[in-house]
């Protein structure tokens, strides 16, 4: 059988792409196209003889209508992660070409880092610190409101969007003894629930009862801007955010309102609207907010499932088997 052609929008360099491929691609099926620091145009070009198109999980190079029209013979657009905010799914769909994600694999280090930033924030650990590398010992100011460290097991955690991350949260923050609530699209097995010690509740209740909340959905036109003024304002005083989802679900604006106004201890934000600008971003410079470059999910280990899941689909291709995690 002729091999098939992948074009691979990756803006990983090159060094650490090919180590990232080594021992997963099979060159006697496949011939790779790195094409992710390509114009869009050049881009379509490349596109248009190509068997599969792989994301680019950087979300740098998006996956336009206009790449998508220009291809004559796709047979997959492969998502490295699960992101696929940057693919025009509407196109792909009316084209009926499946577009797959590798759902799952960003569970465990998307979990940690929200268990990290949710301990970072509610112990305050950034006034200790920054005030102690002053010269200010801080001692008394820790053991009175608002600074004063809190336990996660005395802490009502709430999760929007209960998927695999979101469960993932869930099991490790059990752990600590939180009362765990969640809202997630539809209210998931009694078995789930009871294995997490999950309670199903409102959006809205989940807002106001949580002291620890974290978002998880996928960016959609229906979870766009889903956390905005009205949602910020519904929330526990002195509770704190944490997403890591996508930035476009929450305002960040009214984001930093918030924290500036006292009505949310703090913040932890691994996304953002405009990534990587962030010129406009409203949350720099705030004291009460951890902000890193959309890394909550990287991790060698990661790398690796990502290779693993990515070749599982493009060999069920190669062998005329249909993808798996399809998700249009």
């Amino acid at each position: 059988m002729e091999k098939l052609t992948v074009i691979d929008l990756m803006t990983l360099p090159d060094e650490p792409y090919y180590e990232f491929m080594e021992g997963y691609m099979d060159y006697d099926r496949f011939e790779i196209l790195r094409a992710g620091k390509e114009p869009e145009n050049r881009v379509c070009e490349l596109v248009k003889d190509a068997d599969i198109l792989l994301s680019d999980p950087y979300h740098r190079t998006h996956v336009t209508k206009k790449i998508i029209e220009a291809a004559e013979k796709l047979k997959l657009i492969q998502c490295y992660t699960i992101g696929f905010d940057d693919i025009d799914i509407e196109t792909a769909r009316d084209k009926g070409i499946p577009v797959a994600n590798n759902a799952g694999i960003t569970a465990k280090p998307m979990a940690e880092y929200t268990i990290m930033a949710a301990m970072y924030l509610t112990k305050s650990i950034k006034f200790a610190h920054d005030n102690l590398v002053k010269g200010n010992w801080t001692q008394l100011q820790l053991s009175t409101a608002p600074e004063i460290p809190l336990e996660l097991g005395s802490q009502t955690l709430g999760i929007v969007g209960c998927g695999n991350i979101g469960q993932e949260i869930a099991r490790v923050a059990s752990t600590f003894g939180c009362k765990i609530i969640y809202h997630n699209r539809n209210q998931l097995p009694e078995e789930i629930e009871t294995r997490l010690n999950l309670e199903y509740l409102s959006r809205e209740e989940v807002l106001s009862k949580s002291d620890i909340l974290s978002i998880n959905v996928p960016l959609t036109d229906e979870t766009r801007d889903m956390i905005g003024v009205k949602e910020l304002g519904s929330m526990k005083k002195g509770s704190v955010l944490i997403n890591t989802s996508r930035g476009g679900i929450v305002d960040e604006k009214a984001l930093a309102d918030a924290l500036m106004s006292g009505h949310l201890r703090g913040a932890a934000v691994d996304v953002f609207k405009d990534e990587p600008d962030l010129s406009g971003c409203a949350l720099i410079g705030l004291d009460n907010v951890l902000l890193t470059p959309h890394s909550s999910a990287i991790s060698p280990d990661i790398f690796v499932r990502a290779a693993k899941y990515t070749m599982e689909n493009l060999n069920r291709i190669y062998e005329g088997k249909p993808p798996l995690r399809i998700v249009n």
